[in-house]
Order: C-alpha cells, then structure tokens, then sequence
C-alpha cells in the first residue's frame, strides 16, 4: 500500500529476537512527532483470568452489565415491574444489531441510543420517571470496567514517550466515551492523550479516514510523521496505511478478524509486546 510520500510499505517485524530493525525499517520513523494508540487489546485488556471467545468481551461482561443496568433502571422506577428480565434480553438484541450495523456503516451508534430505543419498546412504568440514562450506562460498563487491568509495560512506555516530548492520542472504537475516559483515568493515564478520540463522540468509527482526520487536524502533523498501534488489521492498520501513517501491528492478544485480512493488510511494523514496541519508537536511529 502506498502511503502519502509515494513508498511502497513492507511489513517488518520486529522480534525479540531481532534487536536492531533493518535501516530501510527505521527510517520510516525518522520523522515521527506523535503515536495514535488502540484501547482495548492495545493498551488495556481483560484479567487474564478471565477467558472470552470474543475480542470484545461481549460474552463475559455484556450480559452481567445488562442485569446491572436492568437492576438500576427497575429500582429508579424507569421500568414497570417484573420487566427488568425483559429489558435484559431486549437490550442486548438492540446493542448486538446496532454493534453490526455500526460496523457494516462505519457509523458508530452509541450505546445511549440503543438503551433508548430498548426502553420506548417495553412497556413504561405507571408514571413518567426521569432518568439519566449516561448515568444509568455507567452501571453496564461497570462490570467491564471491574475487569479492565493495563497491557504490561503500557504505562512505562506511555511514559517514556511522553518523556521524549512526542504527543499521545487515544483512538478508539467504543460506544461511550465517558466509558473509555472512565477507564483511562483508572489506569492513571488521565491527561496522556490529546485528544483521545472515540467513535461514540464524533460518529464513525475506525477504519473509515474521518475518524484518524480528527487527530492528525488536532495535531496539525503530516501523516507521515505519526505512527498508529493497534490489535486490528482492518480498524487500525488498515485505516492507518490509507492515510499514509507509519503503522505497527500489536499482536499480543490475536484479533479474531484478522486472518481475513492477514494476505492483503501489510503493517510497517509488527509487535507483541509493549518491550518490543519501546525499541521500535525510542531506539535511536543508526
């Protein structure tokens, strides 16, 4: 693929292994003035101890965050009685269409939308009660939120960077930021990213090129002189080469979508792991 300056982008990967990259393969990073990293898999992931057959979570956190939710809204009054197990299946049909849908648009559908169109199609409680449904969301992301533990050696390399004087963005898929903002001030990282960056807030989600627009406008820097990281070769590196940015594929946890892509997404680099991806950025040039 055919980035901004016109060269050809090979995929080198960068091992343990392997401590010196290939000259051609550092050169790609000689102007390099900011990184856009991925959030989930990239930067933060589930507890290890807890086993998931999607990248997403979705099968360990989706449900136990609905009966959360469901909980909350039938002790405010906002759901008639003995309707809050209805809710329950009803707001996971409307998330899990909307996610697809989302996906297939690239137009992200927040997760305030579907909770709402959930609760127009169950019956009201006997009077009007006002909700605020942000609020309300915070209760379904909080059995994620629980569970959410930093990638090892995230936060040193956040720091390093910051240390080298390059700007941090955060550029994320996600269908709350207040969520996503949540969970970056847990880590400790509040203030690392400027801007961070999530579907939700401004409406497409990764790979569509808008979505990568609203960072590179912020930083007014040349695609050529940023890098985005990232799990997935379709969201991120994808969208990242289109633009014509320095990619590295972050490959500690495997992305389920990324087979389909594997012959024809080609990354600048390839990591797996936050050691690897500190020599990749901060190694100096030769």
């Amino acid at each position: 693929m055919t980035g901004s300056g016109g060269g050809v982008y090979a995929s080198r990967v960068a091992t343990l292994n392997r401590p010196r990259l290939l000259l051609e393969s550092r050169q790609e990073l000689s102007d390099l003035r900011g990184v856009i990293f991925d959030y989930g898999n990239t930067l933060v992931r589930l507890d290890p101890g807890v086993r998931s057959l999607r990248s997403d979570y979705a099968d360990v956190v989706a449900r136990p965050g609905a009966e959360r939710l469901g909980a909350y809204l039938a002790a405010s009054g906002a759901l008639a009685a003995g309707t809050d197990g209805d809710f329950v299946e009803r707001f996971l049909e409307v998330r899990e269409r909307n996610r697809r849908l989302a996906e297939a648009e690239g137009r992200e559908i927040p997760g305030i939308v579907s909770l709402h169109e959930t609760l127009l199609a169950l019956p009201a409680a006997g009077a009007a009660v006002p909700v605020d449904l942000e609020r309300a969301l915070d209760e379904f992301f909080a059995a994620e939120v629980e569970l959410i533990r930093p990638m090892p050696g995230a936060g040193k390399l956040l720091d390093a960077l910051r240390e080298r004087g390059l700007k941090l963005a955060m550029l994320s898929n996600a269908t709350s930021g207040r969520y996503v903002a949540g969970v970056v001030d847990r880590m400790g990282w509040a203030g690392y990213f400027d801007p961070l960056v999530v579907s939700a807030d401004v409406g497409v989600r990764k790979p569509r090129a808008e979505a990568f627009r609203v960072v590179l406008d912020r930083w007014g820097l040349l695609p050529r002189e940023v890098a985005m990281v990232g799990d997935s070769l379709y969201h991120d590196i994808q969208g990242g080469q289109a633009l014509g940015l320095v990619t590295i594929h972050f490959t500690a946890i495997p992305n389920a979508l990324d087979p389909a892509y594997a012959g024809s997404v080609r990354p600048t680099f390839t990591v797996s792991s936050h050691e690897e991806l500190h020599r990749v950025l901060l190694q100096p040039l030769p």
